[in-house]
């Protein structure tokens, strides 16, 4: 039975995916000078996935990650420079978020001249999604919310007379945190109105004040498990090479955090929307989902790309458990628990999907914040000197797109069939290892096959 529903699902998951027609990437036109025709590079891709699965087997016979987790010690961040330096960008991280808030309310409602839309959709967004998995955790010198839910923290304490107590960290569950990303996604892919001003200023005054005021009920250690976009940046951190433990400043290898990911209650629904979201992304895109709501707007379009988001995202889900479900008659393990060991290994595929579907928003879009920093309000000013910087929308041209898109996908699933081997080779014997991550290996090369026929149209 289990074979037969697989069957049936992956041939209806096919024929719906199949039916795609051309599609473009987020923000930035479509491919009209791939390098390669699209097909090719999607099953080029898939085919690469399949290769470093063999390549693991064959030459990666013990676990690795965990052993070099640990990186080397590089500097004390307990010291006066560094904890003054830490303070400065607590506060500079406020203004901040206090100038692009005061811009949404306040600004310009026209959205090439406001601050707000390209600062929080574009910088934000997808800037720090990159600078987390290539730097490490840089949100978590801005964070505002931390900043204060902090202060009022230590004000509390202070009036007390009692000294500030450290954050726990046992028992927390990342749901709030789920609930918090999937509105975000919600808000950027589903809702009609996305880069208004006065939206981003409803959507970011009622997001402040839930997480907010669940730290004043909760404790400060609320924020850090109930933000959606702290929970997603710490989780890319953990493949960047730089990382804080025990006051100290650490670098590591590439990768190897993703095995030190504690196995927090709801991560993988967590990850899982996430990736459902970006393919929901890539599929608004097709020629199938613009017969079916190209001439919507309004509200009639929102509760269209609301239904589409969830039904994409739960096809996305179910690929997933249905390969722990395989794995797990496999292993002789439960399934839910095959879902939380494996989920971290997930992360290389979010953070390759971030790349490839907002690189080039990033590129292109991104420069008119060069223009924007010296009127952030639209009220006509020219604080910095940049009011006439003229965007160069032939940066990148759309086969180097293309070819981001492709390589960032490929080398985003090798890197997750990886993560899967190893935490593989690190709970079973070599051969039992090798054949429990046959139904992971198909999840890879569907997500990669797809994702890129979604993205490059095929």
């Amino acid at each position: 039975m289990r074979r037969r529903f697989v069957f049936g699902f992956t041939t209806v998951a096919t024929a719906l995916f199949g039916a795609v027609g051309p599609a473009s990437a987020h923000g930035i036109g479509g491919r009209t000078d791939l390098p390669l025709p699209a097909w090719q590079l999607a099953w080029a891709a898939g085919f690469a996935v399949a290769s470093s699965f063999v390549a693991l087997g064959a030459f990666w016979s013990t676990p690795r990650l965990e052993a070099a987790a640990a990186g080397r010690a590089l500097l004390s961040v307990r010291s006066a420079g560094p904890r003054i330096l830490f303070g400065l960008t607590r506060l500079f991280g406020l203004f901040l978020f206090a100038v692009v808030l005061i811009a949404a309310w306040t600004g310009n409602v026209n959205t090439a001249v406001n601050i707000s839309g390209d600062a929080f959709l574009i910088w934000f967004w997808v800037g720090l999604q990159i600078a987390s998995f290539l730097i490490g955790d840089v949100w978590r010198l801005f964070n505002p919310y931390e900043t204060i839910a902090d202060g009022a923290a230590w004000l509390r304490a202070r009036s007390r007379g009692e000294s500030l107590t450290a954050i726990e960290h046992e028992g927390t569950t990342l749901w709030p945190a789920v609930a918090a990303i999937f509105a975000y996604l919600w808000y950027e892919l589903a809702y009609h109105s996305t880069a208004s001003p006065r939206s981003i200023a409803v959507f970011l005054t009622v997001y402040s004040l839930a997480m907010l005021g669940g730290a004043a009920r909760n404790g400060r250690g609320f924020v850090r498990t109930a933000d959606g976009f702290a929970v997603l940046f710490t989780k890319l951190s953990a493949m960047a090479p730089l990382f804080v433990e025990d006051g100290r400043l650490r670098a590591r290898s590439p990768l190897t955090g993703l095995s030190r990911l504690p196995r927090t209650p709801g991560t993988v629904p967590f990850v899982l929307v996430v990736l459902g979201s970006t393919t929901f992304d890539g599929f608004t895109r097709s020629s199938f989902w613009l017969d079916v709501a190209g001439s919507q707007a309004g509200w009639e379009r929102t509760i269209t790309s609301t239904v589409g988001l969830l039904v994409i995202t739960g096809l996305v889900a179910m690929v997933y458990l249905v390969a722990m479900s395989m794995m797990s008659s496999l292993t002789g393990e439960d399934a839910s628990d095959l879902s939380e060991i494996f989920g971290p290994t997930l992360v290389p595929i979010a953070a390759a999907y971030a790349v490839a579907h907002y690189f080039s928003l990033l590129v292109l879009d991104g420069q008119r914040m060069f223009i924007q920093i010296s009127d952030p309000f639209g009220k006509g000013w020219d604080v910095f000197g940049t009011k006439d910087y003229a965007i160069d929308f032939t940066l990148v041209s759309p086969s180097t797109i293309a070819w981001v898109q492709t390589l960032a996908i490929a080398i985003g699933h090798v890197l997750g069939v990886a993560a899967a081997h190893d935490v593989a080779i690190s709970r079973y014997d070599h051969r039992t290892a090798v054949r429990s991550q046959y139904p992971m290996l198909f999840v890879m090369i569907l997500y990669t096959v797809i994702g890129l026929f979604l993205l490059l149209g095929a």
